[in-house]
């Protein structure tokens, strides 16, 4: 009687093993930079899509008052005899584009009590308290629930955001006397579009981007050099701006000085300067121009033209390929 041969099963040798492990080693090698490169455009896009949703409330806020919205608002509880503004207290230009990014229900909280705002709670209430999402960008590195990272100023109960305002397009340098402290100045002169792009609106960057929080303190989060992006506070200390040039927020003189250089992706705690627009993005920063539009500059742009095109009216060409 015959016995069926017996069928020997085929397997991997050890260096056929070893081989396989290393090509699936330098497949993923390869995919991982291509994936991660994937997800920071699409991080990149997130953040440009809601700061074009900023740039369009302001050319909203525009149709309906015929004037920019203005810088700040006192952040204290002095009631404002300044139409349309009167009784404000804390507002920051972001206050004011709440009811143009689909924020209508935060902002009436704001407004119904303009006249009996508490003090030391700019724009009424808990409003500070309340991330809104339209304001920050997913690339944040310090996120906490919305809420700033540092305890420095009680800041760990203030919504953070993730743009800030153009100093010079929103504020009024040569109108205050040395400082923001009477923000009055702020409310009267924000001006309509015309009389203030006087470069033209597609020559001027109006919004930039912004850690939420920002510091040079060696790592320490609650250090009193950290300071955050609150898009809800009028202090000094934490104004959503940039071009102002002074760690404070608030300029040392008049005028229209040179803005200060952004940063690209600096250390959020030990090299991130709050004297400066930052970005957290790899290669670039999502700017948002005057007429509306977005850009991804990188830091290949130089110093000059950062200054030219932040400053509205210094009458300074910038060339037809300024923001490449």
């Amino acid at each position: 009687m015959l016995h069926p041969r017996k069928r020997v099963r085929a397997a991997f040798t050890l260096i056929e093993l070893l081989v396989v492990i290393a090509i699936i080693a330098i497949l993923i090698a390869l995919l991982v930079p291509a994936v991660q490169k994937v997800r920071e455009a699409a991080v990149v896009t997130q953040c440009s899509n809601k700061m074009k949703q900023i740039g369009l409330a302001v050319h909203n806020f525009h149709d309906s008052y015929n004037r920019l919205p203005p810088c700040v608002a006192k952040d204290s509880n002095t009631a404002y005899a300044v139409d349309p503004w009167k009784g404000l207290i804390g507002f920051t230009t972001f206050t004011f584009l709440l009811p143009y990014v689909e924020q209508g229900a935060i902002y009436d909280i704001a407004k119904g009590s303009i006249n009996t705002a508490i003090p030391g709670s700019p724009g009424a209430g808990t409003l500070y308290a309340t991330p809104v999402p339209p304001y920050q960008c997913p690339a944040e590195f310090m996120q906490a629930n919305g809420l700033s990272s540092t305890s420095t100023g009680g800041a760990t109960s203030w919504a953070y955001g993730n743009y800030c305002a153009n100093y010079y397009v929103f504020g009024s340098p040569n109108a205050v006397s040395a400082t923001l402290g009477n923000a009055v100045a702020e409310l009267q002169t924000s001006l309509p579009i015309p009389k203030r792009f006087q470069d033209g609106s597609s020559n001027t960057i109006m919004l930039a981007e912004r850690y939420g929080t920002c510091g040079i303190s060696a790592g320490n989060v609650n250090a009193a050099t950290t300071h955050g992006n609150l898009w809800c506070d009028s202090n000094q200390t934490w104004r959503p701006l940039f071009c102002v040039n002074n760690t404070n927020q608030e300029p040392t003189a008049p005028g229209f000085g040179k803005c200060l250089m952004f940063q690209v992706r600096p250390d959020p705690l030990t090299t991130c300067d709050t004297t400066r627009a930052q970005s957290p993005h790899a290669a670039g920063m999502n700017i948002c121009a005057g007429d509306g539009s977005v850009h991804y500059i990188t830091p290949n742009i130089s110093q000059t033209i950062w200054e030219n095109a932040c400053d509205p009216r210094d009458g300074v060409p910038l060339g037809d390929n300024w923001m490449n």
